[in-house]
């Protein structure tokens, strides 16, 4: 005849019961599922609190022209926006992101008979991995600017570089949303 017997004892109630061992100090925590519940909230809090974060830069308030370009653009000029929004991880290299954006208004410019932009504008915001598990990024940028014909050749780079603020490492874009 077979006989059911109990579990044995929780190793954890054990070591807290020993009276001369060093985790006499540790308070004993009953294993329920509110408190493990509880501590993963507080998990979450702690490491939100830790990477949580939006980082913003912008390139001024007012347009800016390539000193290369000034005067020397068309009076005729055409609006143009872009808005992208990239995943990344391991890294934000917001140079290298604004010059894909840059570089897909230009193209979008030359379909209107423009070979350069002035009157650029640019906004960037990195948002942390907040709430994803998989520390991701997502960069949010906008970009305007105005399509112009010109003599001279377009500089092929946003302006205002030298204000463009990132995260250091070595950047993978898994995803680029119109």
């Amino acid at each position: 005849m077979a006989t059911l017997s109990s579990p044995p004892p929780s190793p954890l109630l054990d070591r807290s019961s020993s009276g001369g061992s060093s985790s006499s100090h540790m308070p004993h925590i009953p294993l329920s599922v509110s408190n493990v519940a509880n501590l993963f909230v507080k998990m979450r809090r702690h490491r939100s609190k830790a990477k949580s974060h939006h980082i913003e830069s912008t390139s001024g308030d007012s347009p800016q022209t390539h000193p290369s370009l000034e005067g020397a653009a068309s009076a005729e000029k055409i609006p143009l926006e872009k808005n992208e929004t990239f995943v990344c991880r391991d890294g934000v290299d917001t140079t290298k992101l604004l010059r894909a954006v840059r570089g897909a208004l230009l193209e979008k410019a030359q379909t209107f008979g423009g070979n350069v932009l002035v009157d650029e504008r640019w906004s960037c915001t990195i948002c942390g991995p907040r709430h994803r598990s998989d520390g991701t990024f997502r960069v949010y940028i906008h970009y305007s600017a105005n399509a112009a014909r010109s003599a001279k050749r377009d500089p092929q780079r946003p302006v205002a570089l030298d204000k463009a603020r990132g995260v250091p490492g070595l950047m993978t874009i898994l995803n680029r949303l119109d």
